[in-house]
């Protein structure tokens, strides 16, 4: 193929754009650098795969790499497509190694987002993989691969396929038979997409995904900075509260890993995608309660102040006015601990600094 070869009279071909079969391409009516792909597909299956690609010229947003134009050049089919300046993840994961955690979610924010839309047009992507998600220079990731045949008419594939994605971002293999373990929200929030089940609601893994792309989990925050301050500690609480009581039901994952603290220390309990809590943060009667939840959070505070896990006979010696509130939170007798309007009413008095009375 000549370097000065056109498409359509009008898409001058340069050099291929990595290992790949795109090639770049310089627009001669629009004057801007464009990628083209010859479409190969069975000659049975070319209507319809011409169909879907031009179907795809229509989605439109931020992280799509959009489809500018498909056109036939001596009976076949081609895509022309934005042209990216950026390395695909696949590529760097390769070259530089598994992604921190925080840039695996800020990726993932943004092709969950381009996938949203697309499903919302009734497009199923159906090749979602390191390969085609493209990592800008400005960190923003971008979804390439639109207009081919998709592998798959649900959109759930594509979650689960998003997930994979992200697994081998921050492990650098593909997920297997075995995904990662680890407690973290990020690998709970990837095994829970790759569950046989299903994935969980997109609501819940868009704010996950958002979370994690500028908050620290709690657990990550005590690490770096040590046991924290009671009134620190007790409005932390008093957000994790006030979402447990919003949910109205059993969440089953109060623990610091769950519990996501912004730059201005403002804190927020993640969703849970599935039931799961670590035992040094499960209630002693194992119940699936709120009443269980409220010793999961005095276990979560206990932690947050202390600096470690509560323990049988662990002391209290950094928790001042929190310690009352703590002591009543992780009794052994369910009947015992205090609704979650006193230990609102509880924790308020000690981020105001008031004294506390038992």
């Amino acid at each position: 193929m000549g370097e000065t070869r056109k498409l359509s009279g009008r898409y001058r071909l340069l050099n291929p754009l990595g290992a790949g079969s795109v090639r770049l391409a310089f627009d001669e009516v629009r004057h801007r650098d464009v990628a083209v792909r010859e479409l190969r597909v069975p000659p049975e299956l070319r209507d319809s795969a011409l169909f879907e690609a031009r179907r795809a010229t229509g989605l439109r947003h931020p992280s799509v790499v959009r489809v500018l134009d498909v056109l036939i050049e001596n009976g076949a089919p081609w895509l022309v497509m934005e042209f990216v300046s950026g390395v695909s993840l696949e590529q760097a994961v390769r070259s530089r190694g598994p992604l921190p955690v925080a840039q695996a979610a800020r990726a993932g924010v943004c092709v969950l987002a381009a996938l949203s839309e697309a499903h919302a047009a009734g497009i199923v992507h159906g090749r979602v993989d390191p390969g085609n998600v493209l990592l800008t220079a400005t960190g923003r990731a971008m979804l390439a691969g639109f207009g081919f045949p998709s592998l798959s008419t649900l959109p759930s594939a594509d979650l689960w396929s998003l997930a994979a994605t992200l697994h081998f971002a921050v492990e650098g293999r593909p997920p297997g038979q075995v995904p990662a373990a680890g407690a973290d929200p990020f690998r709970s929030l990837i095994r829970a997409m790759l569950h046989p089940s299903g994935p969980p609601a997109v609501e819940v893994v868009r704010e996950t995904l958002d979370r994690l792309a500028v908050d620290r989990p709690l657990d990550a925050v005590i690490e770096a900075s040590g046991p924290l301050p009671p009134a620190r500690v007790a409005a932390i609480g008093l957000a994790v509260l006030d979402r447990l009581v919003a949910g109205g039901g059993f969440h089953g994952g109060v623990q610091p890993g769950n519990v996501l603290v912004d730059a201005s220390g403002r804190a927020c309990l993640l969703p849970l995608p599935r039931s799961g809590t670590l035992p040094a943060y499960t209630a002693p009667e194992g119940a699936a309660t709120r009443t269980a939840d409220l010793w999961s959070l005095g276990a979560t505070l206990f932690t947050a102040v202390e600096g470690a896990p509560p323990a049988p006979g662990a002391p209290l010696t950094r928790a001042g006015a929190l310690a009352p509130v703590l002591l009543r939170l992780l009794s052994g007798d369910p009947s015992q601990r205090p609704a979650a309007d006193e230990v609102r009413r509880e924790l308020l008095a000690i981020v105001a600094g008031e004294p506390h009375n038992i």
